[in-house]
């Protein structure tokens, strides 16, 4: 692994900046009419929770993800590669509005798109 992505949780702020960055992400998905639908009735706490392990995880930091398998979470949801770039956009503005560099945006939208066919429910047939 670079050392750039070696570092990155830690120049994001660690643990606790990556919290506050999930709050933010989802303050902006909820206000967009195209994304929020998906999140009726679901526990936004409990759902932060799992997003912050997942994202810690996937930074390389501290915490391991405890919730359930992204396939069968997301499965029958109807999410699309379109919803699922609107969320990552949405990420990162959260991301540049805390002023990470946009080196490290891109480093952090490139761990969330290793998720993407799981939450999408598409496949790799390539191998």
């Amino acid at each position: 692994m670079a050392e750039t992505e070696q570092e990155l949780l830690e120049r994001l702020g660690g643990p606790v900046a990556v919290a506050d960055l999930v709050k933010e992400l989802y303050e902006r998905v909820l206000a967009d009419p195209f994304l929020a639908p998906f999140f009726e009735n679901i526990s936004m706490d409990r759902l932060q929770r799992m997003q912050y392990e997942f994202l810690v995880a996937a930074l390389d930091g501290p915490v391991s993800y405890s919730g359930a398998e992204l396939t069968a979470v997301h499965q029958g949801r109807g999410i699309t590669d379109q919803h699922f770039a609107k969320f990552c956009g949405h990420f990162a503005d959260a991301l540049e509005a805390k002023g990470v560099a946009s080196t490290d945006v891109n480093l952090v939208l490139s761990r969330l798109s290793m998720a993407k066919d799981k939450v999408v429910g598409t496949t790799n047939t390539d191998g």
